[in-house]
């Protein structure tokens, strides 16, 4: 098995999507091009609509939402397939990420296809949740890695789940350690969970970076719920789609607005 390297502090602060993506020289592979396809013409084909999300820049108050974005939902004998699809303000879909997880949200298996910046891939997690296998398409080239990891490993669409299953622990006041997938660089970042408290009938939950450097340039990733019924209300923090700036990708620190669809979460 091969080790990751050691990464530099720009090599991390790039692979959590902080520096202005450069040009790529390759689509997507072709099945790839061909799910995002379908998808974008037959979101259902997904699954259930769980809940839609309006997805705002933080530094621009006041304008419309930059992207939209849903959830969609599958039932199978492995657990469920969770599903995002992130879309432009035209309705063209641009991002695909889908999580297939136990019924305690434990992720198995995390795919992405971002035709936004050129690349899909997938990671594979091991039965004990201990081992990944990374395979990635950019460039025209496959590549692939391994890592070991010791924490609960979390993607985008396994994330609010997450807090779900842990909440009661979470509120009690326990600080639960976390790997957050960044599939571009195949390899996880370190978060830690915690509870902030209720304020005006909200519940606030945040993941702060484990390491020193990438908390210098990554704020804390923030989540509101209702405190009632534990209803999914609003997220800020980095989010998967860029926004354009003078012709350019740059990351994006947003503020997501949740409307939910579905009676419950899934």
């Amino acid at each position: 098995m091969r080790k990751l390297p050691t990464l530099s502090c720009r090599a991390v602060i790039l692979g959590l999507g902080l520096l202005t993506a450069g040009p790529l020289f390759a689509a997507l592979d072709e099945p790839s091009h061909a799910q995002l396809r379908m998808l974008d013409s037959r979101p259902d084909a997904a699954g259930e609509l769980i809940y839609q999300g309006a997805t705002y820049a933080q530094d621009r108050p006041g304008q419309p939402p930059l992207f939209r974005y849903e959830r969609r939902v599958q039932e199978g004998a492995e657990g469920l397939l969770a599903t995002h699809l992130t879309r432009e303000p035209d309705g063209r879909l641009i991002i695909v990420e889908s999580a297939q997880v136990a019924a305690d949200y434990a992720l198995h298996v995390f795919t992405v296809i971002n035709q936004q910046n050129d690349f899909s891939g997938s990671v594979h997690v091991s039965a004990d949740g201990r081992h990944l296998r990374y395979r990635l398409y950019e460039q025209g080239q496959w590549s692939s890695a391994e890592e070991e990891v010791s924490s609960p490993v979390l993607s985008g669409p396994s994330l609010h789940g997450f807090i779900y299953q842990h909440w009661a622990v979470l509120v009690a006041g326990q600080r639960l350690p976390v790997r957050f997938i960044v599939l571009r660089e195949k390899q996880t970042y370190g978060f830690t969970v915690r509870y902030d408290g209720s304020v005006d009938g909200q519940a606030h939950f945040s993941l702060s970076p484990s390491s020193f450097w990438v908390g210098l340039v990554v704020a804390p990733l923030r989540l509101t719920f209702s405190a009632a019924d534990k209803t999914l209300l609003r997220y800020e923090g980095r989010v998967p789609p860029q926004q354009t700036v003078v012709g350019k990708h740059e990351v994006l620190d947003a503020r997501v607005e949740y409307s939910s669809v579905a009676a419950s979460y899934r």
